[in-house]
């Protein structure tokens, strides 16, 4: 900081000696320009551990930066996106919505929606579990026993049931299965839970209301998801190609001395669109990382938010060109990272011709707008395989 910001006339004072003692006037380096007054994000549902996760963050970067940033909470991720999408908010905490909206696929892969030309602001590269669980009273103790029983389904919450129809497939079971119950979000299906309306619903090991599954009357246990099976972790991975095992030793539900072989990803992960200013993005990504050592032990997962290790993170979009050139004046920007950029830029280039075409030539065939997400997936397929990418 300045001496003239820092101690106001006194320092003008200062600063006037000085230049008459050297005989040059003095200078001081100016703040980046665009710091904004105020960032706002739409978030996870209030009591859930991205909620208090967000919070803490938050609340390091007004301390840091005198800069406030203003959490928007909302039940499941199409609602978060809308909020985004209409400029309500102007970045998203996601955990896995993200995966499917950029590609146009599962609640995206309607003609309201499409591929979202979406950017990675920043990450929190965890070593988190989000798999299913069970309440105690349920009898369920793994995968298999889920056949026959009640499962949550999340309204608009196209990466979680990714993963709840990935889990079934595991172990050789689909929605034919069992009783879907549907719930407006996430924490809402961990609350029916405990109100006995549902027996298995995916959960987070660190969430605050997973603890308060373990500690109601119905209790808590998660269902193992073995990662020496690998093929049920292949069909899992086809359903869900963003989800990796994950060993977790500590969290609701697990005793101490206890390994679970459960299942995680990057979260959360901030995002922006492409078109959002790339000073805000900028300002966002350096005042979350130079802030970090005040809020790396205010949460269980604080310290997955370090910069090195946010850089490791599986990275399914592009990241925002705000960010980059933080990472790139910081010297954290490498070859590999520029690499995958550019594969996942194309990519973005490729899905979005391939949506604009789509929607072209289906008003020419006359069917009815319900064929739609059928075809469209039959031409995002075709689009990809044109330019040598993959599906997924």
């Amino acid at each position: 900081m300045g001496i003239l910001r820092k101690h106001g006339a006194a320092g003008a004072v200062f600063a006037a000696l000085l230049a008459g003692i050297v005989g040059v006037s003095p200078t001081f380096a100016a703040e980046p320009a665009g710091k904004p007054k105020m960032v706002t994000i739409s978030t996870f549902d209030v009591g859930s551990s991205g909620y208090a996760e967000m919070s803490a963050v938050n609340d390091a970067v007004f301390k840091t930066f005198d800069v406030k940033v203003r959490n928007v909470p909302i039940g499941n991720s199409v609602a978060q996106l809308t909020a985004t999408r209409s400029g309500t908010t102007q970045l998203w905490q996601s955990c896995s919505a993200h995966y499917p909206a950029f590609e146009g696929i599962q609640d995206y892969g309607t003609a309201q929606w499409g591929p979202q030309s979406l950017r990675i602001v920043y990450m929190s590269n965890r070593v988190a579990n989000f798999s299913p669980a069970a309440t105690k009273s349920s009898g369920v103790t793994k995968l298999a026993d889920i056949k026959g029983k009640r499962l949550a389904w999340i309204i608009g919450d196209a990466a979680i049931n990714m993963q709840t129809e990935a889990y079934l497939a595991f172990a050789g079971l689909t929605l034919k299965d069992v009783r879907l119950v549907e719930f407006p979000g996430y924490t809402a299906s961990l609350r029916g839970m405990i109100s006995g309306q549902v027996d298995v619903a995916l959960a987070a090991s660190s969430s605050t209301g997973t603890y308060e599954v373990e500690a109601s009357p119905v209790g808590l246990v998660w269902l193992p998801v073995p990662h020496a099976d690998a093929e049920g972790w292949a069909r899992i991975q086809d359903t869900a190609p963003f989800v990796a095992p994950v060993n977790v030793t500590s969290g609701a539900g697990i005793a101490k001395g206890e390994t679970l072989e459960g299942g995680t990803y990057p979260c959360p992960v901030i995002m922006a669109y492409a078109k959002q200013s790339a000073d805000l993005v900028y300002w966002y990504t350096k005042m979350v990382v130079e802030s970090w050592e005040s809020y790396r032990d205010t949460t269980a997962s604080g310290a997955y938010w370090q910069i090195d290790r946010a850089l490791k993170g599986r990275q399914v979009e592009p990241w925002h060109e705000g960010a980059v050139r933080y990472f790139k004046e910081i010297g954290k920007w490498t070859p590999e990272l520029e690499a995958r950029q550019q594969y996942l830029l194309k990519r973005d280039s490729v899905l979005a011709a391939g949506w604009e075409a789509a929607k072209t030539s289906f008003a020419a065939t006359g069917k009815d707008a319900k064929e739609f997400p059928a075809y469209w997936s039959e031409q995002r397929t075709a689009a990809l395989k044109a330019a040598g990418l993959p599906l997924f």
